[in-house]
């Protein structure tokens, strides 16, 4: 189903919103910015000419204003139009100023490890959070969690990669049973057992030292730098679930981010810093 809307001598159509492209459904605004761009470029709305007001607007494409002015958000992202308290929307230019954009799209992209990797369990015991850990957990001194220590590692002999220290909330304990040559990741495990629903990941990059045990399991010299990431798991209601702390010789590991040129938004997992 389509809508034909016309502004002055230009026919503009809007696609349905339950209809799709390339099997993803198109948000309401996303269609309207889309029309809207298409008429800057054809030059029915020349560089220095208002587009039609936002009352005009969600008349015409039957929207709310937060969706026209989503639309209209869009198309500001771009460089192309600027809003103008009391005049109104101004065609800035007809090309797009692109902006850097990192695109994640799940949380296993989030510095993932290579399928081939197993988690080997060495430790698990309940915890009381100090002032440092709790500051890490992001949680009350004297809080109890349970840690579990293990070695992840390329293959069941392979290269180790990171000592890993992971911290569960007590009724989640049971998950270090199955952690034991696992190649999935901790939070997926829990979201699988306990039904539990990730709201938000957060991930912190530091710099730091390995302890002499440390250092000897992973079969480099005490004393040598190491790449930390902290990740922590937000579950429904706020609640952090999960953190786990792996540290990896730093010289054998690195991170690698790939930025792409574009404007356009989707639906995907995103972290500010």
């Amino acid at each position: 189903m389509s809508g034909h809307l016309k502004f002055g001598g230009l026919l503009l159509v809007m696609q349905a919103e339950t209809e799709k492209k390339g099997g993803a459904r198109i948000p309401l605004y996303r269609q309207i910015s889309d029309t809207l761009l298409a008429g800057i470029r054809d030059g029915k709305f020349p560089v220095g000419s208002f587009l039609p007001g936002e009352m005009d607007l969600i008349s015409r494409f039957d929207a709310s204003r937060h969706t026209i002015r989503e639309a209209l958000r869009v198309l500001e992202d771009m460089g192309m139009v600027a809003r103008q308290r009391g005049r109104g929307t101004v065609v800035l230019s007809t090309d797009a100023a692109p902006a850097f954009v990192q695109m994640v799209r799940s949380p296993s992209e989030l510095f993932s490890y290579p399928d081939t990797s197993l988690f080997r369990l060495l430790s698990e015991e309940q915890v009381a959070a100090d002032k440092s850990l709790a500051k890490a957990l992001q949680c009350s001194v004297g809080e109890q969690w349970v840690r579990i220590s293990g070695l992840r590692t390329l293959g069941s002999e392979g290269m180790p990669i990171c000592w890993a220290d992971v911290y569960v909330i007590p009724e989640y304990s049971s998950i270090a049973q199955r952690l034991g040559g696992s190649t999935r990741p901790v939070y997926e495990l829990i979201a699988d057992t306990f039904n539990e629903k990730i709201e938000k990941i957060t991930v912190r990059v530091f710099a730091g030292v390995l302890s002499d045990k440390k250092a000897e399991v992973l079969g480099v010299e005490a004393g040598s730098a190491s790449l930390s990431v902290c990740r922590s798991y937000q579950g429904s209601g706020g609640r952090i679930f999960e953190v786990s702390i792996s540290e990896h010789p730093a010289n054998n590991f690195s991170y690698n981010f790939e930025f792409t040129r574009g404007w356009q938004t989707a639906d995907h997992w995103s972290w500010s810093s």
